[in-house]
């Protein structure tokens, strides 16, 4: 069968991988985070009443981006694409990206409601994780565009799929990536450490850093006996 005449021939075949490969991000991956979010909790002796609500709507805001994504990426490849009847094309696009922006947005905005501000644990764990999620597609659809510009031959709706691949997901790549580097270096500037949670001392007093002497009592040194 000719791949560029049936340009998702070569997606049926990736499907079994794809489907594992969704079932362990779907469900394991969102356990194992939560159990590191609360054992995280536990050993900085945290006591966070929300962890559990954050990490369902977390994981529920990330699943529906990446549906927006895969909606836009159709969308993109449907306005590229030579073939006909695109408008079936531009149907599923919307029906992705419609319910699943309604499903982001909310979870948005209860997301907002949380305590994030204040324990941002949850939220910096799954940054990381749509960060990986995210550069994986963009990664993929980036080795797909190489190998569709270095074929001999046109590229055929493969390559307007890699394009519509690399135009959603580096951008959202970079977009995601950016963020989570804010994130993450604005948390190390805000003052947590224990030493800056220390009273200060009044200026010119020397504070003993180390043990000190037994006090000697009143009187002079060495005693006079009288």
């Amino acid at each position: 069968m000719d791949v560029d005449r049936d340009p998702f021939f070569l997606l049926s075949l990736m499907a079994p991988m794809t489907m594992m490969y969704a079932a362990l991000a779907l469900l394991v991956v969102p356990f194992v985070l939560y159990v590191i979010a609360r054992w995280r909790a536990h050993r900085d002796a945290i006591t966070d009443p929300q962890l559990g609500i954050k990490v369902a709507l977390d994981y529920f805001a990330i699943t529906a981006f990446q549906v927006v994504l895969a909606g836009a990426m159709l969308f993109i490849y449907a306005i590229l694409s030579n073939l006909d009847g695109k408008g079936s094309l531009y149907r599923m696009a919307f029906g992705l990206m419609m319910p699943a922006g309604l499903v982001l947005g909310a979870h948005l905005a209860l997301l907002a409601r949380t305590n994030q501000d204040r324990f941002p644990s949850v939220r910096r764990l799954f940054a990381g994780y749509n960060l990986l999620l995210t550069g994986l597609f963009g990664f993929i659809g980036l080795v797909l565009a190489f190998q569709m510009l270095l074929k001999k031959g046109p590229a055929g709706e493969l390559g307007r799929i890699a394009a519509a691949m690399v135009l959603v997901y580096g951008s959202a790549w970079a977009a995601v990536g950016w963020r989570f580097a804010q994130l993450v270096l604005g948390d190390e500037s805000s003052p947590s450490s224990p030493s800056a949670s220390a009273t200060p001392s009044a200026p010119g007093t020397i504070v003993p850093s180390g043990p000190s002497l037994p006090s000697l009592g009143g009187g002079s040194f060495p005693p006079i006996e009288k």
